[in-house]
């Protein structure tokens, strides 16, 4: 086994698919069973299991002993397992959770981590983007044998070169890759070419109100919410992306649940008015990339002042002071969903729902 999996393994460096798809019929049964048992859930490990495939190509090139390819991807899925694990403390801290406001795209699962789905379409960009500045030669070679599937021979004949240079070309693009992938990225300071809806000018608001709190199909590592903001008058519905914390406060306020103590945004509307302000009104202005931007306007002794807040702080906020939600026309236009396309997914996935599991663990 030990001899054959070498083979496999310079074949595969050679560009032959069947050779590395051969390996991970070998090898990947283990390597499953070991993500199951790590993880302790058949989805996620099938998906652990893929990402520690696409790291096993990736880094082909690395592995100094090709004879212990079986235990090397075995090693891969355990490092993806461990990651994985130690990120489940800290999802109340996602980038998601912070922003409290996301837009869910078509397309877009609920039984998927939205932070997870960031990272895809940006790991897809960086992907792109990297093809796109190799030199020429290794960009077509590339193309045509990871992208369009064609073997090197094919290659060669398309691109009028031998098929030992289609191979030193795939080689050195690989080599390139791989640095500028794994390098680290500096964070994006400016708008970095995503869509910007900026409605505060003047723009036409659009009524709204809360019409339920999407949850997880089920029980899943990771938990994450989307609030459904229906226009009054109409049937579309805005969907953001909001924190757990979040989602459950708005489901509890929606099914009427009797709080054993004030919550965070009871206490929040009770200091306004202890101060002798009031919130006029919440509304929900522009999209920015992929987070939507709010502002609460609140009447007080010096005046009225617009004070720039995250969605899904607001909405709680304006569900307790009983303030209108408002949304620029145009965020319906471009985001807006037909109301039967965001019912809440499987049973007991809505605001309801929510809100008595929330309950059954206070009254244990």
């Amino acid at each position: 086994m030990a001899n054959d999996d070498a083979v496999l393994v310079e074949a595969a460096r050679a560009g032959d698919k069947a050779a590395f798809a051969e390996l991970v019929r070998c090898h990947g049964g283990l390597l499953a069973a070991l993500c199951r048992r790590a993880l302790g859930d058949a989805d996620l490990a099938e998906d652990a299991a893929q990402e520690a495939i696409l790291r096993a190509l990736l880094g082909l090139d690395r592995l100094r002993r090709p004879e212990r390819f079986g235990p090397w991807l075995a090693g891969i899925g355990l490092n993806v397992c461990r990651q994985w694990l130690r990120r489940r403390p800290h999802e109340a801290w996602t980038w998601d959770a912070v922003q409290g406001g996301r837009h869910l795209r078509e397309g877009d699962d609920l039984a998927a981590d939205p932070a997870e789905l960031v990272e895809e379409a940006e790991a897809r960009a960086r992907v792109r983007a990297a093809v796109t500045a190799l030199p020429p030669g290794q960009r077509a070679a590339v193309a045509l044998v990871y992208l369009a599937g064609l073997t090197q021979r094919e290659a060669a004949a398309e691109l009028g070169i031998a098929e030992g240079a289609v191979k030193t070309r795939l080689f050195k693009a690989r080599a390139t890759l791989r640095r500028r992938l794994t390098e680290p990225t500096e964070a994006d300071g400016g708008a970095g070419g995503g869509i910007v809806h900026d409605m505060r000018q003047g723009s036409e608001m659009v009524e709204v109100r809360v019409s339920d709190v999407v949850g997880p199909r089920s029980e899943t590592p990771h938990r994450h919410y989307a609030v459904l903001l229906r226009e009054v008058g109409g049937d579309r519905v805005l969907p953001i992306w909001v924190g757990e914390f979040e989602a459950t406060s708005i489901a509890l306020h929606l099914a009427g649940a009797e709080h054993p103590r004030p919550l965070t945004y009871a206490f929040a509307a009770s200091l306004l008015q202890a101060g002798g302000a009031r919130l006029r009104e919440v509304r929900i202005e522009r999209l920015e990339g992929d987070a939507f931007y709010a502002t609460a306007n609140v009447d007080g002794p010096a005046g009225t002042a617009a004070v720039d807040a995250r969605p899904s702080d607001a909405i709680n906020l304006a569900l307790i002071a009983a303030a209108p939600i408002r949304a620029a026309a145009d965020l319906f236009d471009s985001c807006g969903r037909p109301g039967e396309d965001v019912a809440p997914l499987g049973e007991g996935a809505g605001a309801a729902a929510i809100a008595a599991g929330v309950v059954a663990t206070w009254n244990r």
